[in-house]
C-alpha cells in the first residue's frame, strides 16, 4: 500500500501549482488596444485583458491615445502578470506589472482608461480615476466647452461627465452637449 501523502505537503504542493498558473512572465508582442495586450509565454501568445480598467476603442475619441500610451508602457517589454481569471472572449484576465510598476493602476492613473466600476471594487482604482478626471488627464481633459458629455451610440441617450453610465457604454463616444438625447438621470 502506498504511503499517503501528508495534508500540509499537499497543500503546499497544491499553493505552488496554482501559484504557476496564475503568474506569468513574458514578453508584450501586440498591443491591441487599452486594455489588451498579447504576452509571449513560452513561445506561446496569450491575449491579456487588463484587469479592473476599460480604455476606450480604436473607433472612439481617444482610442488611439489610449493604445499608445499602453504601447510606450509595455510594447516590447518583459511583463509579468498576476492572472485573476477569464472573460467571456476567453482572453486572459491579470494585472499586468513592469519593473515594479503597476500597468493597470499607471493607466487609469495617467487618464488613459476608466475604472470598470461594473467588474471589479478596487478602491485604489475609484481614487485614481478621480485624482486623474480632478486633473483633466488623458481622456478626462475638458473641451473648450467645458464639461465632457458620453454618447451611448446604440441608445442615441448623452451622459454627462458626473454620470454613473459617462463612458461605461458598451458602444459610445465622446460628444457635444447638444448631441442625442439628454439621459434622464444626470440630464446629459
Amino acid at each position: 500500500m502506498p504511503t499517503p501523502i501528508p495534508i500540509l505537503l499537499l497543500l503546499t504542493l497544491l499553493a505552488t501549482y496554482k501559484a504557476a498558473d496564475t503568474n506569468l512572465r513574458g514578453k508584450v508582442v501586440d498591443v491591441s488596444d487599452g486594455d489588451t495586450i498579447t504576452v509571449l509565454v513560452d513561445r506561446k501568445p496569450i491575449k491579456i485583458r487588463l484587469d479592473g480598467i476599460d480604455a476606450p476603442e480604436s473607433g472612439q475619441s481617444f482610442g488611439n491615445r489610449s493604445k499608445q500610451a499602453l504601447s510606450d508602457m509595455v510594447f516590447g517589454k518583459e511583463v509579468s502578470i498576476r492572472k485573476t481569471g477569464q472573460d467571456r472572449y476567453g482572453r486572459s484576465l491579470g494585472f499586468v506589472s513592469r519593473d515594479g510598476i503597476d500597468i493597470n493602476s499607471n493607466m487609469i492613473e495617467e487618464g488613459w482608461a476608466w475604472h470598470y466600476k461594473k467588474y471589479n471594487d478596487d478602491s485604489t482604482l475609484a481614487y485614481l480615476e478621480r485624482q486623474a478626471r480632478a486633473a483633466n488627464k488623458g481622456l478626462w481633459a475638458e473641451p473648450s466647452t467645458g464639461g465632457q458629455h458620453w454618447l451611448n451610440t446604440s441608445s442615441n441617450v448623452r451622459h454627462n461627465d458626473s454620470c454613473e453610465h459617462f463612458g461605461k457604454t458598451k458602444k459610445g463616444t465622446l460628444c457635444g452637449p447638444n448631441d442625442g438625447k439628454a439621459c434622464g438621470i444626470c440630464g446629459g
